[in-house]
């Protein structure tokens, strides 16, 4: 029996035999004469045609559930396949330096590979991915070898494994009937674990060695909760997961009875509970999953993966199909949140020397205000369709906001005075993401419609650690008494303007936190849309007024250690079920973490939590 650790992008366990997936071709440098050319252009361009026909039959194949998704990726890797990044640059290093088509190819992915590498940020840097495989498509062309079918003679209620998952692979697995994935590769913000979470397929990256530990057929059980795989598993282990796996399937039937219930405690006292999307495409999940509304809808995904920018036609139907596909639930749409070291192909700025503190979301909109009022047009107009509002990321004070609210002012003149139809009473919110945003909260409130607490960004400027560092994630704790305090300073503002606030970041969706955030005021919480259900349980399980009692207890604490074990004793047996997973580690985890054990003088539970793993961008 071998125990391998991994990163958890897909909770759940899946226990089966192992389906080994195909592993990428090798191109070896070739070169030709200067005379062959023009002719191998040719073959480049017609290995582009195939592999275009390939995705487009692929697109007819997709149906069924999620298939929204599947078409979106689609697109997005048609649009990829012809980019000057890519298909571009390989006609270059063709004319320029005389080079086969394949060894081109391999060439142009190198480079885009090196530049995503360089980006700090999680969820760009696996956006790599996508080149990847729709690199490996042409290459397979160019050599004549057949369409990669990860699905074919998979076992049903096998494991996949592979050294890197594509982000369509899940489709096909899914359709086989595969029931976990395992990667050497990939993390949990790639496009193959957003599509493993749709489907409730169990999925682990990031396993070392994976490969030449597994033969094909062995018996694997993957631990999606928890980021482990065990290969060949003994008597002892296999009867124990299997306990699990059934109490996973019990504790998952009781969440789906509560789906159209609300998040009521005990005492009567109405928690929201809403939903983060990317796409269009995530948004049918969101409504499986309970949401009321949608709370965050990222509108990066139309800018990545292209050399253009979105024309406000493209952005408009977008929306629309947001409101659409929503049917009647309110849709809170993010303006743009790029820059930094979020640049899609379309973006030329420098970065600077410290992307994270350098032009960013509405920094880099107000430089660009051409692209702003884009957005803005698309947005007034797709509300006269449907319940939208929008919020402006990364505010950092009341200056700012006056900018973008004369910008608003602007738009919803040139569309009237257009005779386009919009709603101009549209609601505008302010993201909470930076101390200065928090220290004029109450500024800012009386100036916008509604406030969203970003805690991924805000705990990392507030801590002055990047969270996309190992080794400063220990310092990244969101139960740190200045958070707690942050967060009620943040509640009493927007109470006091009497306006709504949410939140949108991770805590929202740990249900380690939800006394705190509910005890701390909070009565509107955004999540990804798998822990709906969670959270939910543990509010309907819950009083209000038992949660204001230890968020009061937890206020006058010193350490995040503190707050944490004064959680464990108060939640972790009532709701041990709901929170597996999201819990603080163990004391063997402080052990094995000098900065925890120096922290912890030799025992206990550790109380870092999710010390050295990545939070979701």
């Amino acid at each position: 029996m071998i125990r391998l650790g991994g990163e958890c992008a897909s909770r759940g366990i899946a226990i089966g035999p192992a389906h080994l997936l195909e592993v990428r071709v090798v191109i070896a440098e070739q070169r030709i004469l200067r005379s062959d050319r023009e002719a191998e252009c040719a073959r480049l361009e017609g290995a582009v045609v195939a592999a275009d026909g390939q995705l487009d039959r692929l697109n007819l194949q997709l149906d069924g559930e999620h298939s929204g998704e599947g078409h979106d990726l689609i697109e997005a890797h048609r649009l990829m396949l012809r980019s000057p990044e890519l298909a571009g640059e390989a006609r270059r290093l063709i004319a320029d330096e005389c080079l086969a088509a394949e060894w081109a190819v391999s060439r142009a992915l190198a480079h885009i590979r090196s530049i995503f590498s360089r980006l700090d940020d999680a969820y760009f840097r696996e956006r790599s991915g996508d080149f990847e495989v729709v690199g490996e498509r042409l290459l397979r062309v160019l050599m004549g070898l057949p369409e990669r079918r990860p699905g074919a003679a998979a076992p049903r209620g096998g494991i996949a494994v592979g050294i890197d998952i594509s982000p369509l692979d899940p489709f096909h697995l899914h359709r086989a009937e595969i029931a976990g994935m395992v990667s050497e590769s990939g993390g949990p913000t790639s496009h193959a674990a957003i599509v493993a979470r749709a489907f409730g397929m169990p999925y682990v990256v990031g396993v070392e060695g994976l490969s030449s530990k597994v033969r094909p057929g062995a018996t694997l059980i993957v631990d999606g909760t928890h980021g482990e795989v065990i290969v060949d598993p003994d008597e002892d282990v296999l009867r124990a997961y299997r306990l699990r796996v059934d109490d996973l399937r019990q504790r998952t039937q009781r969440l789906e009875s509560t789906r159209s219930l609300p998040a009521m405690t005990s005492d009567g006292v109405r928690i929201h509970l809403a939903a983060n999307v990317e796409t269009v495409a995530g948004i049918s999940t969101a409504l499986s999953a309970g949401a009321e509304s949608i709370g965050l809808f990222r509108t990066e995904f139309l800018y990545l993966e292209r050399e253009d920018f979105p024309s406000e036609q493209e952005q408009y139907e977008d929306a629309v199909s947001a409101l659409h596909d929503a049917g009647g639930i309110p849709v809170t749409f993010r303006t743009l949140d790029l820059g930094g070291d979020k640049l899609p192909l379309a973006m030329k700025i420098p970065t600077g020397p410290n992307p994270a503190l350098g032009i960013r979301s509405v920094r880099f909109l107000l430089r660009r205000p051409e692209v702003l009022r884009r957005q803005l047009r698309a947005l007034y107009r797709a509300a006269s369709v449907g319940p939208l509002r929008f919020m402006f990321p990364l505010v950092s004070g009341v200056g700012e906001l006056k900018q973008l609210r004369t910008v608003c002012d602007d738009v919803r003149a040139e569309l009237a005075n257009d005779r386009i139809a919009h709603d101009p009473a549209t609601a505008l919110g302010v993201m909470i993401e930076t101390p200065s945003a928090v220290l004029t909260a109450d500024h800012l409130a009386r100036r916008c419609d509604f406030l969203s607490v970003g805690t991924n960004d805000l705990m990392q400027y507030t801590f002055a650690a990047d969270r996309e560092n190992d080794a400063v994630a220990h310092l990244y704790q969101p139960l740190h008494p200045a958070v707690l305090r942050t967060l009620k300073s943040l509640a009493g503002s927007a109470q006091t303007a009497d306006v709504p606030i949410s939140i949108c970041g991770d805590m929202a969706g740990d249900p380690f936190l939800t006394w705190i955030l509910i005890g701390l005021g909070f009565r509107d919480l955004s999540m990804d849309p798998d822990r709906i259900p969670l959270v939910k349980a543990v509010v309907r399980g819950s009083s209000l007024s038992e949660a204001e009692a230890l968020t009061a207890e937890a206020l006058k604490l010193e350490t995040e250690i503190e707050v944490s074990d004064l959680l464990e004793s108060r939640l972790g047996l009532r709701f041990a079920s709901e929170m597996e997973g999201f819990r603080p580690r163990t004391a063997t985890s402080v052990r094995q973490n000098p900065i925890g054990t120096a922290l912890r003088a030799g025992g206990g539970r550790d109380g870092l939590r999710n010390a050295g793993t990545r939070p979701a961008v």
